[in-house]
């Protein structure tokens, strides 16, 4: 029997025609199928990123031992005056504002710290009494000073405030009390400092990411020696 040379020659001409589609199809298909699990691998790329990031910052803090304070997250302020004749170190101090200068690059840096009247500050009460007795104007040792205003965990700072050519604006003492609850002797009185600073220079510090950077940098060049040990044994 002789084939049909007219039907096998029609086949032969749409034979790679149907291929076409048919690969056609199974690509379209192929891709709704993978567009849902590309998508599933991008976000697990996006969540594993996070979490690298945040065990990085998590790490940082992981020794840090539990500290019996009065702020949240054991947060602690420490104020540096750094004076002409010497520098002062001040715990006590609860408030900190960086008032309308905040971030305001077209003002003057300007802050204010607040906490209670005490032994921790005889620089800083020179300071404040010689700038009232010669005035704002007069040139005198404790005319300009720098202070550094930073919050810390123990002995890991979070973040730092620098400020630059400063000099004493306002200052005021006031009392804290809880009416009636102090009167009657349940609460005590509080008496506190308030001063005001003005000044030229300011500048922000970010302490966890320099020592994020720091780990990052001790870390590889802990495994650079480890590599170059490695090969130096093979050979």
């Amino acid at each position: 029997m002789k084939p049909n040379l007219q039907r096998i020659g029609v086949i032969g001409i749409y034979f790679p025609i149907l291929g076409r589609q048919f690969l056609n199809i199974v690509h379209n298909h192929l891709l709704i199928i993978m567009k849902p699990i590309l998508k599933g691998i991008v976000v697990l790329f996006i969540i594993a990123s996070i979490l690298v990031s945040a065990s990085q910052v998590t790490t940082i803090f992981a020794q840090e031992e539990k500290l019996e304070t009065d702020s949240v997250n054991d947060v602690t302020l420490r104020a540096v005056f750094h004076f002409r004749e010497a520098t002062e170190t001040v715990y006590t101090f609860k408030f900190f504002d960086t008032m309308s200068s905040g971030f305001d690059r077209t003002k003057a840096p300007t802050f204010r710290l607040e906490g209670v009247i005490g032994w921790d500050k005889p620089l800083l009460y020179k300071a404040i009494d010689t700038s009232f007795n010669l005035g704002r104007t007069v040139q005198h040792d404790y005319s300009k000073f720098d202070v550094d205003v930073i919050f810390q965990h123990g002995n890991q700072p979070f973040r730092q405030f620098s400020y630059g050519d400063c000099q004493i604006k306002n200052y005021n003492v006031y009392t804290e009390y809880d009416r009636e609850e102090t009167y009657n002797g349940r609460t005590k009185f509080v008496y506190l400092d308030r001063i005001d600073f003005d000044c030229r220079g300011f500048a922000l510090g970010n302490p966890v990411y320099e020592k994020m950077l720091q780990d990052q940098k001790a870390e590889k060049t802990s495994e650079a020696l480890k590599n170059i040990k490695l090969k130096k044994s093979e050979k």
